[in-house]
């Protein structure tokens, strides 16, 4: 949905749902034809957000919150046209916004269902399929799908707080680190305002 689907892991999920219908856990056809109706339902109340609000939305919580994010949709909306609602489903970020959007610049909402059904049917199916793969190939050099997507996902929060909070880790280290830290901390502290 729009700017919520930022908060739902889709691809970590539908990973584990392959990899435990691999197994044997789950059965494919339920879930797939889930993914697919979900992911049909999501983006048609998207669309219909932004068909009704418009601009407006904009200027409503959680929305305005993203005016980046809307802005980038917008420009990938405009470069595209109604293919981005199909590539859009694909890169993660503009997939929160492009239905939205769609319905904001007002596509015809026929054309945008035809495009929507479609592109969630790939996308379920793009997501299910290598959870399947991926577990079989694990189990045979005995891993587990579970224990990969743990710490692959621990690996990318570290990875988000070093590059987010890099400089706050490099300041609380420099003490440590002899004159090249001190250097960096001076060096730092003179640009900050006030200073």
């Amino acid at each position: 949905m729009f700017i919520l689907g930022l908060f739902i892991p889709s691809t970590p999920v539908l990973l584990l749902a392959g990899g435990l219908i691999a197994q044997g856990k789950l059965p494919f056809w339920e879930i797939y034809f889930a993914a697919v109706l979900g992911a049909v339902v999501g983006d048609a109340i998207s669309y219909t957000l932004g068909f009704w609000l418009k601009d407006r939305i904009k200027t409503l919580w959680p929305f305005r919150n993203h005016l980046a994010l809307i802005a980038r949709g917008e420009s990938f909306f405009a470069r595209h046209g109604g293919k981005s609602v199909f590539i859009g489903r694909f890169i993660p970020g503009v997939k929160a916004v492009v239905p939205g959007i769609a319905g904001m610049f007002g596509m015809n909402y026929r054309h945008f269902s035809v495009i929507n059904v479609t592109s969630a049917f790939v996308w379920a199916a793009a997501h299910i399929l290598p959870g399947m793969l991926l577990s079989a190939w694990l189990k045979s050099m005995g891993l587990s799908l579970e224990l990969v997507i743990i710490v692959g996902a621990l690996v990318l929060v570290a990875l988000f707080l070093l590059l987010h909070y890099w400089r706050v880790l490099l300041l609380a280290v420099a003490p440590y680190l002899g004159s090249l830290g001190r250097g960096i901390a001076a060096r730092w502290r003179k640009r900050e305002p006030g200073h």
